[in-house]
């Protein structure tokens, strides 16, 4: 390809990165570029690279279950105890983990899935700079990128790469196999917090079909895990992890860990298999590194086949002076805090300044003292030259990157399966590169291709020649998810309410008359109208300015569009923005799309706020409406009529319910006497709801606070009334599913009952009196409206996502 055909194909792929959704980067935070031409290995090359990590495989594998087991590598001394019982990755709970009938530890089980950084040092050989079975970073990165090159790579010549879908086949079976039957789950145990993996672990879940779960989704009980569903507990067998070892049982480990507790005790009891169980943690923290040719000769009787980056363990006196004669050359470890350092020389030959890779500020004067009260907790990694990579790049030309690679293995009773391809990170400065200190605008990774032919299917999805048996059933719902959804449905509903109200307060502002009165000091009757609505849209996000009557226009306008505030407009996008990122899986790559342009739209926000001239807030809020609008739209026409579309359903019906009953509280309920409602008012408001064509057929240009109260109210026909919310939430309550078997109403459907029954039993002429002014009953009415909405979605949560259980007592009301 020429360069413009390179650059077209480069921008393509980022295109396909950016719509999957995953623009972090596994080792850092961040924005990386995906280059265009792939990483080639070749066969031969390759089987080196397969036989040498599938030693090592086997190897760790039978030292971790020794180090949790008998300890016999302790009692040789091939491994001192000052430095394994000093190591804070040395999980105790851990020990015994897999014992059987005192036989000894299970070294398949130990140790199912591997992955290795791999680089070529300057004499083009292959090592390994370091191990990895804690987290699978990675993983989902490579498969994204193979997949992004499928859907893109037609301009590419044709090359017998090797395939991965047969490896991620095997990674299925492996996490299926301990699946006693359908009704045990497989899950991907992610961290709560939002982090830069999230995406890839969304993505690889997704890919392998199983349930994306969190530590709060889970609940140990009768000695398993279970997960929380819409349809009640049921049964874990299998976990994949991506949370750190130390967080991941907060009952035996850390008590702030955000795993769950019982989850070491389910593995004890072989109720759980955990394709990377807590403890493997070792591995990372580079503490095996020094010992791992004596390990090998020890345990498996052979060489080792692939080295390791050269390491030293520095309480032993003779490395600990190989260390001190050139300590720049070498990555230092504390093994107490897992704390990394880089020590920098200057031209003097004096260390006098630490840069460390990790969260530490202290003086080298320090570190120091601390290797010379302690050495044994030390482990130092010598820093390799890597060979440098011919890298194209999207500005033009060339360039030399170091590089490296991540492989992954399974390790099985019979055999070691390694992934035909890699995950390659490149960048200008190698040292930079293998202490994970390059900085964004810098990083470049590259799909690896294995020159082979091996595998001839692309995709998890095959033909099968199998009778089949038909199914609707959608798969379970975790109550997490369900959470995200009906809250996605109330932050989206919320936003356009809040969007339609300032568009017809806006042309109100416009208004000179009304701008010159709204600036006065106490907004007088011209300014009101404008008021309301901004006071509503303050309050629909929970705003307590709403009750300082005397805010002006300008005041409340800053406060509805000021990014910082709590309860403004960009707050309700950035909260309806992390619902739905949170349950990314769930969405197909239209809806993904019109969230990105929903997200860009917070940026684009003007800094300094004209409120004297709307045009360009008008337009913007168009933008965010039909935006906003579109989510809706494609979801309902694609996602299946399940629990899934039905609690974002009842999110978006029930805030549309609770927001128009407040908002024409605000209207026509006045805190305090004022006059009656003005038509400008009361146009706003049928504007914003869209009745106002349904109003004119029906009442022509008379405008009247009953016949909008009873369009907006009370009219069950009427898409934005209440009463057509109410009678749309009863019908989706009756399709929840039941947690306990009974005769009689849910919660949830007594609640919803009694919402439709407030607005079937009110008399509307007892609304309004002869002045137009509303009666006590109308404010009584909207209050009881309200207060019966946020009870529904309280039970809702009790009952489904939290899973509470009520005292019978209780359920007798």
């Amino acid at each position: 390809m020429n360069a413009t055909d390179r650059l077209q194909f480069h921008q393509q792929l980022q295109h396909e990165l950016r719509e999957n959704g995953i623009d972090g980067e596994p080792w850092q935070s961040g924005a990386r570029t995906l280059d265009g031409s792939p990483w080639l290995i070749d066969e031969a090359q390759w089987q080196q690279l397969e036989h040498g990590l599938a030693q090592r495989h086997r190897l760790l594998a039978a030292v971790l279950a020794d180090l949790y087991g008998p300890q016999q590598l302790l009692q040789d001394h091939i491994i001192p105890a000052d430095l394994l019982y000093l190591s804070g990755n040395y999980l105790l709970p851990a020990c015994g983990l897999f014992n059987v009938a005192n036989a000894g530890a299970d070294p398949c089980a130990w140790l199912p899935l591997l992955s290795a950084d791999v680089g070529k040092n300057a004499a083009g050989e292959f090592c390994v700079l370091a191990d990895f079975s804690q987290l699978p970073d990675g993983l989902g990165y490579l498969l994204e990128h193979r997949l992004a090159f499928n859907h893109c790579g037609s301009q590419l010549p044709a090359l017998p790469k090797a395939q991965l879908a047969g490896f991620f086949r095997q990674l299925l079976q492996l996490l299926q196999q301990p699946a006693a039957d359908r009704s045990t789950l497989v899950g991907l145990l992610a961290p709560v917090a939002k982090n830069a993996g999230y995406f890839e672990q969304a993505f690889l879940a997704n890919y392998l079909d199983i349930a994306l779960v969190h530590g709060a989704d889970l609940m140990f009980k009768d000695g398993r895990l279970w997960l929380k569903t819409l349809t009640g507990l049921q049964p874990v067998a299998s976990l994949l992890r991506y949370l750190a070892d130390a967080k991941t049982d907060p009952l035996e480990l850390d008590a702030s860990g955000s795993g769950c507790a019982g989850l070491l005790q389910s593995i004890r009891q072989q109720q759980l298999f955990c394709a990377n169980p807590p403890g493997t943690s070792l591995l990372d923290s580079g503490l095996l590194l020094p010992f791992m040719p004596a390990l090998c000769e020890t345990l498996l009787g052979e060489p080792l086949l692939l080295p390791s980056a050269p390491a030293l363990w520095l309480g032993d006196d003779l490395q600990l002076q190989q260390f001190w004669a050139a300590p720049a050359n070498y990555r230092l470890v504390d093994q107490r805090d897992g704390r990394r350092y880089h020590l920098n020389c200057h031209l003097n030959g004096h260390l006098n300044q630490l840069a460390a890779d990790s969260a530490s500020d202290g003086s080298f004067s320090e570190l120091k003292a601390q290797i010379q009260q302690q050495p044994a907790a030390f482990i130092a990694i010598e820093l390799q030259p890597l060979s440098p990579l011919a890298c194209w790049h999207p500005t033009g030309g060339e360039q030399m990157l170091a590089g490296q690679l991540r492989l992954f293995s399974l390790l099985q009773p019979d055999k070691v399966s390694v992934l035909p391809g890699a995950y390659a990170r490149l960048a200008l400065d190698a040292i930079a590169l293998q202490n994970a200190e390059v900085p964004q605008a810098e990083l470049t990774v590259k799909d690896v291709w294995v020159l082979a032919d091996r595998g001839q299917t692309s995709s998890l999805l095959q033909s099968s020649a199998q009778q089949l048996s038909l199914s609707r059933h959608s798969g379970l719902v975790p109550s997490r998810v369900a959470d995200h959804l009906f809250w996605l449905g109330r932050y989206n509903e919320r936003l356009n309410l809040i969007c339609r109200a300032l568009r017809s307060a806006l042309p109100l502002i416009a208004n000179p008359e009304a701008n010159r009165q709204a600036n006065s000091q106490y907004a007088p009757e011209a300014g009101e109208d404008a008021l309301a609505l901004l006071r509503f849209c303050l309050k629909a996000n929970g705003s307590q300015l709403v009750a300082a009557a005397h805010l002006s226009l300008p005041d409340l306008l800053e406060q509805m569009f000021e990014p910082q505030n709590s309860t403004g407009i960009v707050a309700v996008l950035k909260h309806l923005l992390f619902n739905a990122q949170s349950v990314r899986e769930y969405f197909g790559e239209d809806t993904w799309y019109v969230l990105d342009k929903l997200q860009s739209a917070i940026y684009q926000w003007p800094q300094q706020l004209k409120w004297q001239q709307p045009a360009a807030l008008l337009r913007q809020l168009d933008e965010i409406i039909l935006l906003q609008t579109a989510i809706y739209g494609l979801n309902n026409e694609t996602m299946s009529r399940t629990q899934t579309l039905r609690m974002m359903d009842l999110g978006q019906h029930l805030e549309r319910a609770l927001q128009t009953s407040a908002l024409l509280q605000t209207v026509f309920v006045p805190l305090q006497p004022a006059p009656a409602t003005s038509a400008a008012l009361m146009e706003a408001v049928l504007r914003m709801a869209d009745t106002l064509m349904t109003y004119r057929r029906r009442y022509r240009s008379e405008l009247h606070p009953l016949a909008i109260i009873d369009l907006l109210l009370l009219d069950d026909s009427t898409p934005r009334s209440v009463g057509y919310q109410c009678a749309r939430i009863q019908r989706q309550c009756a399709k929840l599913p039941q947690l306990a078997a009974s005769t009689m109403l849910s919660p949830e459907q007594r609640i919803a009952l009694e919402l439709v029954s407030l607005l079937q039993l009110a008399d509307p002429q007892s609304l309004f009196d002869s002045e137009q002014q509303a009666t006590p009953a109308l404010g009584m009415l909207l209050n009881q409206l309200q207060h019966r909405l946020r009870q529904l979605s309280d039970s809702i949560t009790l009952s489904y996502f939290n899973h509470a259980q009520q005292h019978s007592a209780w359920q007798s009301f």
